[in-house]
């Protein structure tokens, strides 16, 4: 669970009463300006190089993982972190936690968290591995006590947009739209609001899901030349130019990459490119955004029926298989965001490459493709 609110706020210390506020505030002082401890890269990237992690006692001494420390390890290692190793994984395994080499994730407090840090308001964009990632950030919120409702959603599953969901009773808005179907039945949006208990009364915080399973996603657009509202050549300008601005900037962005439909696309990283653009032109520097990797996929947890067309399917001249592949997608979408990662005015913060973190986890796949891993 500490996985779900860190990929925001990696450097949250729960505060138990007010006598830790003191030894909170010291602690991330002394966290945001220590150094890291030299990482290793993993021998997925560097054969050379054998991945090592401390573990038990030996984490004692590792910083506070923070997003300030994670940019310094962006600069000096120039990739997503990758070396890690699930710790506390005997028995059942609900105790399970992901070590990193370099740092060291602690325990949150969800609400207080976005209390303290003033948050009303978290999307999440992605395909239907980000849908899930949603669900289990929206579930990991209840079991932690929160109260949450639906407040809207898209329908039931299907690969059609829905025009009324994304008009906002607005009628002729909804006859603007283009709508084609998207490549995803699971992708369909929908917004929770959470009602949360804190030590200083209760605190609001709305979820919202939004799909966007390519970068450029043409599922619903709006023709240009419209007299009332703004053209938009993707979905994506259509949310950041018009539905946004309707309901209200979030406090936080997360992004999920798409790659499990992404890998298909000989021209992703011009579509990546593209895709931070509209974001860097329509999105507030007070909103944070935050850049999720994608997971491993399963061959063996393939339908050899349903899903034969890319069962052991490869990639690019090197013939990858899609882990593979997704690995080395995942570190050439890197160097694209690394700019606006390294200079904090951007406000833009980067995670795990989840592949390595996810590739032991072949039993929490569903079906080869899709891993939450929110779930923890």
């Amino acid at each position: 669970m500490a996985l779900a609110f860190q990929v925001f706020y990696p450097e949250i210390i729960v505060l138990r009463n007010p006598e830790h506020a003191a030894y909170n505030e010291t602690n991330n002082h002394r966290n945001a300006v220590m150094k890291p401890l030299a990482p290793k890269l993993s021998g997925f990237m560097r054969k050379s190089v054998k991945c090592k992690v401390p573990i038990g006692e030996n984490r004692t001494a590792l910083p506070t993982c923070s997003t300030d420390l994670f940019r310094e390890y962006f600069s000096k290692i120039g990739s997503f972190p990758d070396c890690g190793t699930w710790l506390d994984s005997v028995g059942y395994g609900f105790s399970q936690r992901y070590g990193l080499d370099f740092c060291e994730f602690k325990p949150y407090s969800l609400p207080e968290c976005s209390r303290r840090k003033g948050l009303h308001h978290i999307l999440m964009m992605g395909d239907s591995t980000g849908w899930r990632n949603f669900m289990g950030l929206l579930n990991t919120t209840i079991y932690a006590g929160s109260t949450c409702h639906i407040v809207k959603d898209e329908g039931p599953l299907s690969q059609t947009p829905s025009s009324e969901y994304f008009s906002l009773g607005h009628r002729s808005l909804n006859n603007s739209f283009s709508v084609k179907l998207r490549g995803c039945h699971r992708c369909r949006a929908s917004v929770f609001d959470c009602n949360m208990k804190t030590e200083s009364g209760f605190h609001s915080l709305r979820l919202q899901f939004a799909a966007a399973y390519k970068f450029k996603d043409k599922s619903l657009t709006i023709p240009p030349g419209n007299p009332k509202w703004h053209s938009a050549n993707t979905f994506q300008e259509f949310l950041f130019t018009t539905y946004l601005p309707l309901t209200g900037m979030p406090d936080t962005i997360v992004v999920s990459f798409p790659l499990n439909h992404e890998k298909f696309n000989d021209w992703i990283v011009q579509d990546f490119k593209y895709f931070i653009g509209v974001m860097l032109k329509h999105i507030p520097r007070t909103t944070q955004v935050h850049w999720i990797p994608t997971a491993s996929e399963f061959e063996t947890k393939r339908d050899p029926v349903r899903a034969a067309w890319c069962l052991n399917h490869t990639f690019s001249d090197e013939k990858l298989l899609a882990t593979e592949y997704i690995y080395k997608l995942n570190n050439m979408l890197f160097k694209e965001l690394k700019p606006y990662l390294l200079n904090s005015s951007y406000n833009m913060h980067g995670h795990l490459n989840l592949v390595n973190m996810s590739s032991t986890k072949e039993e929490w796949n569903e079906d080869g493709g899709y891993q939450a891993l929110f779930l923890l």
